[in-house]
């Protein structure tokens, strides 16, 4: 094999390790959103929220665009609290109606929020009652999680971690090889 032929088959083969990771990483995927459509994981418990209680002051529609096509959009409140402090700008699911968000602008709420997860709203109360309830929250994010696990769970998926797993370790294997091969040519 001429030395310029084996030069760039090194060069390629060099990037193998980054395909024999491919393949155990959307096994791992796979197997995380499963996990997290099963039981309770898919969403924050009650008790591990937190409450803010004030006046909402605004609130966006906040579109973000993603590389590969992919959108985001969420609404986004602002909430100034009773107790003084700093706002606390909430993002509530797109999925709830426009006409929702808009009602309770300028009006005095207590929302349950997670600020582990970019401060999503799980509840927002409103003169006693739940105007997004906890309950309705919780069904939508299990709906969405049992969605993610049911695209990773195919047996297409596991094929391919498979077949990229053996791809890369080809190419880890191959690559040592050409170069064990090119350090004799060269001595």
């Amino acid at each position: 094999m001429p030395g310029f032929v084996r030069k760039i088959l090194i060069f390629i083969t060099g990037y193998a390790w980054l395909i024999l990771l491919a393949g155990p990483g959307l096994a791992g995927m796979a197997i995380w959103s499963s996990w997290k459509a099963d039981g309770d994981h898919a969403y924050t418990a009650r008790e591990q929220l937190q409450t803010v209680a004030g006046t909402v002051t605004g609130a966006s529609e906040v579109t973000v665009k993603r590389k590969r096509r992919s959108t985001k959009q969420y609404y986004e409140i602002t909430v100034k609290p009773e107790a003084g402090g700093e706002e606390r700008k909430l993002r509530i699911a797109h999925s709830e109606p426009k006409a929702v968000v808009g009602d309770i602008i300028d009006e005095k709420v207590t929302a349950l929020y997670d600020s582990s997860d970019s401060d999503i709203v799980y509840e927002v109360v409103m003169a006693g009652k739940p105007v997004i309830s906890y309950e309705a929250t919780r069904t939508r994010m299990q709906a969405e999680a049992a969605s993610t696990a049911q695209s990773f769970s195919g047996a297409g998926i596991w094929v391919l971690a498979v077949v990229l797993t053996l791809l890369g370790a080809a190419g880890v294997w191959s690559n040592r090889k050409l170069r064990r091969a090119d350090e004799l040519a060269a001595a």
